[in-house]
């Protein structure tokens, strides 16, 4: 079973879209592009309600994303006195597999010898309100047609009828079974734990039982009917000491197909090895007696919990876990659907295109539907398949002012959209961003400020966004080194935009201003700068060296609260961290002085270009 069309009716802020996934019928990947606010994640909720694994309220397929309270989707502005429904209608493809595996179904369980081969099911679920209280749900099939194992005339019937009701959902539970599975992957799924709860008794969050989920999906990758309880749980509690053999030898098993697995997909995307890096699994009891699974990262130089490893690492790492494992799942339906709510937003450039890569790995049993506002998540191969998302709510000129009771999602597909709405570029502006091959003079290309590397820009946007608070814009890039700095120069003069070059002022960053200036002459007068361009005191100095000793461990124990000795790796990673979390440190006086000297410095020379 394939999905092929998705119809939404008052749900949230829709009022009535429909997504033809077979408007492109080679296509597997789908993006879904618009303003902030435009409803694109809203789409991916409603798509989620699809799930077949919905078996009523509060039973939707993703840990932290379950809809308790079915009232919260009541159309926003109906919300006063809501007596409707919502309505989600999928229609479903079959093909001669499904029919072949309904009519034995159907021989087997149910009066009928043979169902009417079809196309197409269409599967209609209904949430009812009244006075803005949720009631019922109320879901319906197109149904079959069928011939009863006692006729003598060979003539289709409904098997829909009031006499075969009984067969008719007995045929429509099966149905059920066969629908591809829905996988939503919000972001903060991927903050992976450093231990994985395993009980089984008591209060299970939603999380917990996602990652339970998780490590069953490990276990039946071993192919050797494996499952938590008997061989984790039972064998940990357990006094015997075969028990505790066999427990270590299945937690290396486990440990060493999540290397395979995970590690192998990864060299596939980036095209480059991990060498001596591998996966620990170790299993143990809390101090409450409850079992818990723990992942190590081990490398050549220590060991590591996944959470102490860089943001774009345990992002990737966690994407590849969910996604590697979940087709080893017993008796799950191919062609399963990946939502991805803005993925992998946080990281830079470089993993977004290597990202986009991955995608296509994924699509051989499945599809994937994606939002983003990232021209480096965009692939003009998939054009075909991008729809527009718009928000009438949301108004072009002034996208921060969100009127709320004229909310009416819609979307579009983007090739409709850009000849209906040629003039509303920036719904799609992240499509032309790829499809421009340089920016022209009246794009609007901002002035930059180029710096060595990604901790002296993350550094940078710390101090000015989080710890200073200063109030204007500076547009920061980051290069590979300081001596990596040719084409980003050559293609700003190329395209005759103002631009900066901040280098440290030790031994390297001094020589590569000089090259820098014998290299492209006049072109660069003026642009190129030292930390001692900005301080005399800053002579032989690079940007890690302007803070006070005292406080880079009390700072690098905001996100390594075990730390007792600095980390270089680690600080910067904190860096990161607490920038991504918008958490303000008090740095000493000296230090804050040090860096807005610097944003300043950037800030008035390049407004003087």
């Amino acid at each position: 079973m394939k999905y092929k069309e998705f119809k939404i009716r008052n749900f949230k802020g829709i009022d009535d879209i429909s997504i033809d996934l077979d408007s492109s019928p080679d296509a597997n990947i789908y993006t879904l592009v618009g303003l902030n606010e435009s409803g694109k994640t809203t789409i991916l909720e409603a798509i989620n309600l699809f799930n077949r694994d919905d078996k009523g309220l509060g039973m939707l397929d993703f840990a932290g994303g379950r809809i308790k309270d079915y009232n919260e989707l009541i159309p926003i502005s109906k919300r006063d006195n809501f007596n409707g429904r919502i309505t989600l209608i999928v229609t479903i493809s079959l093909d001669d597999d499904d029919i072949l595996k309904i009519n034995q179904f159907a021989k087997k369980k149910t009066k009928f010898s043979q169902v009417r081969t079809i196309k197409t099911l269409t599967y209609t679920r209904h949430y009812i309100f009244k006075d803005s209280k949720f009631v019922d749900v109320d879901s319906r099939w197109s149904g079959f047609d069928g011939i009863l194992k006692t006729s003598t005339t060979r003539t289709f019937i409904n098997i829909g009828g009031t006499s075969y009701a009984k067969d008719n959902t007995a045929l429509a539970k099966y149905c059920r079974e066969l629908i591809p599975s829905i996988l939503y992957f919000p972001n903060f799924l991927f903050d992976f734990p450093s231990k994985i709860s395993l009980k089984t008794d008591g209060e299970i969050s939603e999380k917990e039982k996602f990652y339970s989920e998780l490590v069953q999906d490990i276990l039946f990758s071993l192919e050797n009917e494996l499952n938590i309880q008997t061989h984790l749980i039972d064998r940990v509690r357990s006094e015997d000491p075969n028990d505790k053999r066999n427990l270590n030898s299945l937690s290396k098993k486990m440990g060493k197909k999540v290397t395979d697995v995970v590690f192998k997909a990864w060299n596939s995307i980036f095209k480059r090895e991990l060498r001596d890096t591998r996966i620990n699994i170790s299993i143990g009891l809390d101090a409450d007696d409850c079992p818990f699974l723990e992942f190590e990262i081990e490398t050549h130089d220590g060991i590591y919990q996944i959470n102490e490893r860089s943001l774009g690492f345990r992002w990737f790492f966690v994407f590849l876990l969910f996604t590697q494992f979940r087709p080893f799942r017993e008796n799950a339906p191919k062609n399963v659907i990946y939502l991805f709510d803005e993925p992998a937003s946080n990281l830079h450039s470089y993993a977004q295109s290597q990202l986009l890569k991955s995608f296509e790995n994924l699509t051989k049993n499945s599809k994937i539907i994606y939002t983003t506002h990232s021209h480096h998540l965009i692939n003009p191969k998939w054009l075909e398949s991008t729809f527009v998302v718009k928000n009438e709510g949301v108004k072009l000129e002034k996208p921060e002012f969100y009127t709320i009771d004229k909310t009416n999602i819609s979307i579009e597909a983007y090739r409709s959209f850009v000849t209906n709405h040629p003039h509303n570029t920036a719904y799609f502006q992240p499509i032309l961003d790829v499809l421009d091959y340089a920016p022209s003079n009246l794009e609007n290309v901002p002035n930059c400020i180029f710096l060595e590397g990604k901790n002296d820009y993350y550094t940078l946007m710390y101090f000015k966004d989080i710890v200073l608070e200063l109030d204007f814009t500076l547009n920061l890039s980051p290069s590979s080194s300081s001596g990596n700095m040719d084409t980003l120069i050559s293609l700003y003069l190329g395209w005759g935009k103002e631009f900066l070059v901040l280098l440290d002022s030790d031994k390297e960053g001094r020589k590569q201003h000089t090259r820098y200036e014998e290299a492209f002459g006049i072109s660069v007068e003026g642009r190129i700068f030292t930390l001692e361009s900005i301080d005399s005191e800053w002579k032989s100095i690079a940007m890690e060296k302007l803070f006070q000793v005292e406080e880079l461990l009390a700072f690098q124990k905001t996100t390594y609260p075990d730390s007792e000795v600095f980390n270089k790796t680690h600080f910067n990673r904190s860096i990161q961290e607490n920038l991504i979390k918008k958490q303000k440190f008090e740095f000493s006086e000296e230090t804050q002085e040090h860096f807005k000297a610097i944003l300043l410095f950037l800030d008035s020379k390049i407004n003087k270009l």
